[in-house]
């Protein structure tokens, strides 16, 4: 019984996962900044599948943020805004800036 538990677990979070891509594409596709709006976007065109699920609610996050902030955080490259860890920032701006 366990093991169907654990399947049915994953089929959750997969469709969550969904869900929250398709909220990372909106707010990406939604920024008062044509040049951030162009650079996520081209951004998660290349990267957003291989996010994990952790990664993903991360970004989430990330996106809520203000876009000013954001743009300041990503052009100046900045420390990673609060709630984002290191690793994942690294990652994401290396990924912009390819």
């Amino acid at each position: 019984m366990a093991h169907g538990f654990g399947r049915g677990l994953k089929i959750n979070m997969a469709k969550d996962a969904e869900k929250i891509k398709k909220k990372i594409r909106f707010h990406a596709a939604r920024r008062s900044s044509l040049e951030l709006e162009m650079v996520l976007n081209k951004f998660l065109d290349r990267h957003l599948d291989a996010f994990s699920y952790n990664e993903l609610i991360s970004v989430e996050k990330l996106l809520s943020m203000d876009d000013l902030e954001l743009s300041k955080a990503i052009f100046k490259k900045k420390m990673p805004p609060v709630g984002i860890e290191p690793e994942l920032w690294k990652k994401i701006l290396d990924a912009i800036f390819e």
